[in-house]
């Protein structure tokens, strides 16, 4: 009775109150600790699912590049009879091997997976097309009467029919060229496409699956420290009323700032400015690489310009009927690596992406899609535009002649197209492609319009 009536008249002893909350606050803090560290691992798995899905997404990419690399070599092989294109053929199979070399990430990554055994496929299918290719090129050999000894190994040791063997110099190259356009060569590359398509498809999948279980994992992880923080505001507001202005107050302005995506205020208890530069720090980090991703995935890393992939997404996306597309060949540009070295050649790249930048409107794209090729593509450019198309390419060529920096002389062909109009190969870039290629017929240092209806100009 008597302590019961002290308790009365003297109160809650708030003094043992206070350190069992303080107890429990800290208690509640550690664990609120942990769970943080739970959900930035899972975060992290999360992440690294989708880093691996482009990765292996540019696997598949690179087989099937080299597949078209391949078959785009043995194409201009027919067409030309240049054995240049026999040698980067085979240096692809032989040297690059980026067609291998994507195979074995994709096993080593995704052993057992279904994804890899269509890759495989897919690989096997491209090596099989290879033979029928070393037909096509020893066929345009014999037509061109090519001596075995200047034919690497593969073509060389290709036995032609004897059907074949008869046919006349035209005729070969005519049945060679059929070979490529034939039915049974398209329906092999669609094939080589449709599995790449089947490992694509598995590998969405898997990844979907990964993700969401991650998610999953994460979902709990934040409905636990969801708990863990209204605890610890009801313990606090219990201590003292004030620490809603140093806890709360922050806490409930971190989490709209989470919500909105956006980076936490550094402000509050030290506790809370901890969490948040925590927080902040991986916000920024991975705002900081998805956006040099994102960057990286579609720029050329030597000179800045638009790489080939972002000129394949210039082309699907930009209204190309208002465009002029502008395929640029830096003129016997292997003879600058051969003579001054690859680091001279990549000096020489700079200078000729600097140079078609300063020629052009900050509203054009300028693209690198190859070793020493480019693109333009001018937007609102109507064909009344050739005029002062040419005469850009007349100043391009004469500033890339007379060199700066120890850099050796450079010129351009340009093959250009205007869109909108009917083209008789029904794409711009193969109208472009067509004037191209009669510049360089020409003699290079230079450039040709493509007109419908009466070839290029």
């Amino acid at each position: 009775m008597n302590d019961l009536s002290d308790l009365k008249y003297h109160g809650l002893p708030m003094r043992g109150i206070n350190r069992a909350l303080s107890i429990l606050s800290l208690l509640i803090s550690v664990l609120l600790l942990i769970a943080a560290g739970h959900t930035a691992s899972s975060y992290i798995v999360m992440r690294a699912s989708t880093e691996n899905y482009i990765l292996w997404k540019q696997c598949v990419d690179d087989i099937e590049t080299t597949s078209d690399y391949l078959t785009d070599q043995t194409r201009l092989f027919t067409l030309t009879g240049d054995l240049r294109y026999v040698k980067e053929y085979f240096r692809e199979v032989h040297e690059d091997r980026r067609r291998d070399i994507a195979l074995e990430r994709l096993c080593t990554d995704l052993d057992g997976m279904e994804a890899s055994m269509w890759a495989k496929i897919a690989v096997e299918q491209s090596k099989s097309l290879e033979e029928k290719e070393h037909y096509v090129m020893r066929l345009i050999a014999e037509s061109y009467g090519y001596g075995l000894s200047e034919l690497p190994e593969e073509i060389s040791a290709v036995e032609l029919k004897a059907e074949d063997a008869a046919l006349s110099p035209e005729r070969q190259g005519e049945k060679a060229r059929e070979t490529l356009t034939g039915e049974n060569y398209t329906n092999k590359k669609k094939a080589i496409s449709d599995t790449l398509g089947l490992c694509m498809r598995s590998l969405v999948l898997d990844t979907r699956q990964r993700q969401y279980d991650s998610m999953e994992q994460l979902q709990v992880l934040l409905a636990r420290q969801r708990v863990l923080v209204y605890a610890f505001i009801a313990i606090i507001s219990v201590v003292i009323v004030s620490n809603s202005l140093f806890l709360i107050s922050p806490l409930v302005s971190g989490i709209s700032h989470i919500q909105h995506e956006q980076a936490i205020p550094i402000r509050g208890a030290a506790e809370f400015r901890f969490l948040a530069k925590t927080y902040n720090m991986m916000f920024e980090a991975n705002r900081e690489k998805t956006e040099r991703l994102a960057y990286e995935a579609t720029h050329d890393k030597l000179t800045g310009l638009y790489n080939r992939s972002g000129y394949d997404f210039l082309m699907q996306n930009a209204n190309l009927d208002t465009c002029a597309l502008l395929l640029v060949d830096v003129d016997k540009f292997k003879n600058v690596n051969d003579t001054y070295g690859h680091t001279t050649g990549d000096l020489a790249l700079v200078r000729v992406a600097n140079v078609l930048c300063d020629s052009f409107r900050g509203e054009d794209y300028i693209c690198r899609i190859g070793g020493d090729e480019f693109a333009v593509i001018m937007v609102n450019a109507e064909p009344e535009f050739a005029e002062l198309i040419r005469e850009k390419i007349t100043r391009i060529n004469e500033t890339l002649l007379h060199p700066q920096n120890d850099l050796p002389p450079l010129s351009l062909s340009v093959g250009v197209a205007f869109g909108g109009t009917a083209h008789s190969t029904g794409h711009i870039a193969k109208d472009a492609d067509l004037a191209l290629y009669r510049v360089k017929e020409a003699g290079r240092c230079g450039c040709a319009f493509y007109e419908p209806g009466k070839g290029e100009k």
